[in-house]
């Protein structure tokens, strides 16, 4: 079931905005529909898991998201670098689920180009080391969302499954953009609602992609 997940986002919706609301608080809240996806994959059973090395890779992606979450919330630069790591992890992690057959170049290509431009616009509001650092990032989350949609685009056999996750992944890289021209460039009006809403609906699509893939496998 996935109502834990969507009132624990209404949750933090709410506690975000609420300028009395501790650091702490917030970092719980910010995470627990993380938490609420890793139990509803665990629902699925152990068995399921231990048949399943993709899911248990989809699990360890989102624990990683978990603690990028919180290291993000720290007004600590060093830390907040730690904070994009775990993230920079978790992107690999989710290629690695996602698979890298078939190789679908044209694919890459176009995402490749979305991603270079992204970063040529944030590199303007950047140092040459930042940008450099920004540029491993978009790399990491750029294969992430090749790989995912792989059978998707320019593919002539779309699975309904793959496509879920290409959202997820196109989503995900809209969130983080956002995010990083409020943060090093300019405000962005509800930036925040922006970013959270479509970060947790990318993770959401993500992980139903790979559990219905798994499932089918099964089936």
């Amino acid at each position: 079931m996935l109502v834990p997940f969507f009132t624990t986002v209404c949750i933090h919706t709410f506690l975000s905005h609420l300028s009395s609301t501790s650091i702490w608080v917030k970092g719980l809240s910010k995470i627990l529909p993380i938490i609420c996806l890793c139990i509803f994959i665990l629902d699925n059973g152990k068995q399921f898991l231990s048949q399943h090395h993709r899911v248990q890779k989809l699990l360890a992606g989102l624990l990683l998201s978990a603690a990028g979450d919180t290291l993000l919330l720290m007004d600590n630069r060093r830390i907040f670098v730690g904070g994009a790591a775990s993230f920079a992890l978790a992107h690999c992690v989710y290629s690695w689920v996602f698979g890298f057959k078939p190789l679908n170049l044209r694919a890459g290509g176009l995402i490749g180009a979305v991603v270079t431009a992204g970063w040529t616009l944030l590199s303007l509001c950047l140092k040459t080391k930042e940008a450099l650092l920004l540029s491993c990032y978009c790399a990491l989350i750029g294969v992430m969302a090749w790989r995912a949609n792989s059978q998707v685009l320019f593919h002539s056999q779309r699975l309904s499954a793959r496509a879920t996750g290409a959202v997820g992944a196109w989503l995900f890289m809209i969130s983080d953009f956002i995010l990083a021209t409020n943060l090093l460039c300019f405000p962005i009006p509800f930036q925040r609602i922006i970013v959270m809403t479509t970060y947790y609906m990318a993770q959401l699509l993500i992980t139903l992609a790979i559990l219905r893939e798994s499932k089918n496998k099964v089936d």
